[in-house]
């Protein structure tokens, strides 16, 4: 895996900027009464989010933004109904994270809904601090903050990001997360763990809690949880290649299944950024990618 600067940390994958689409921006969030979702937008939501994919770009590798523009719109007039709902929010920050980076659209549009998802991470703090909502709301909240503010350091920079605390608000929020429930994203919080403490800077009294040390358990935690998660593989084998060198074999096995995997069909456009990434990953191993094929 390229470094982090590259990609955003939740599924292993790289930003990706092309084609045009609609602007899409947050409708107000305010803090007061808690009010149920509305049960009718959240369902809409969950059902344009499920069929995310079910419209491509012409390259066949990104989908085409309006239904996940729909699904965006959905969560937000949800969120507008029950601002204090963990679960709205953080479906809507999957869904922003999905719309900047597997979805066919202009840098502006991009721009506003990370601009978006930043300012639900921001606002959602104060409401996990208050110990609201179930565990596996907040695990979700979680580490859907944390990888809001990855995302956000694809695009501007991981030593803006470091310089800003950042950095420190990914390693908390994923370590909360995984504290709640390891299982988030199939081991994301452990992935994402692992590409925080093996590729960001160590900036004494910023990042001194990185640990290269740390980078590759927390990729075999993230493999044992699930074996068959193609960014599980694929982070495994980058860290193996980063930390340690004599399993070069593993990794290398690792890479070869990464890049000939089918996407599944809920992951479509993740899984073909993840196996593109396992192919260049393979070219730089010996005999590359045409060998392996």
């Amino acid at each position: 895996m390229k470094p982090i600067v590259r990609r955003p940390a939740a599924q292993a994958t790289r930003s990706l900027v092309v084609g045009v689409a609609l602007l899409v921006l947050l409708l107000p969030i305010g803090r007061g009464r808690a009010n149920p979702p509305s049960a009718s937008a959240v369902a809409l939501g969950d059902a344009a989010w499920a069929d995310r994919a079910s419209r491509l770009d012409a390259s066949g590798r990104l989908a085409d933004p309006v239904v996940i523009e729909a699904a965006i719109g959905h969560y937000q007039s949800a969120l507008a109904a029950s601002p204090e709902a963990l679960e709205v929010r953080w479906k809507l920050l999957r869904a922003l994270h999905y719309s900047v980076d597997f979805a066919q659209r202009p840098d502006a549009a991009k721009d506003a809904s990370l601009s978006s998802a930043i300012e639900v991470a921001q606002t959602s703090a104060d409401l996990l601090a208050e110990g609201s909502g179930s565990n596996a709301d907040r695990a979700r909240l979680y580490f859907w903050s944390s990888i809001a503010w990855g995302t956000r350091a694809n695009r501007v920079g991981i030593l803006t990001v470091v310089r800003e605390g950042a950095a420190r608000r990914m390693h908390d929020g994923a370590s909360r997360s995984l504290a709640l429930d390891p299982r988030v994203d199939d081991g994301g919080a452990l992935r994402l763990l692992s590409r925080l403490h093996g590729a960001l800077p160590k900036v004494p009294f910023v990042t001194g809690w990185v640990d290269r040390a740390q980078a590759l358990p927390y990729a075999e935690r993230a493999f044992a949880l699930d074996p068959e998660h193609p960014g599980s593989r694929l982070v495994l084998a980058v860290t193996l290649l980063e930390r340690a060198p004599d399993r070069t074999d593993e990794a290398r096995g690792l890479l070869e299944a990464v890049a000939s995997l089918e996407p599944r069909p809920a992951f479509v456009v993740e899984d073909l950024s993840i196996r593109e990434q396992g192919r260049e990953r393979l070219e730089t191993v010996s005999g590359g990618w045409e060998e392996a094929r």
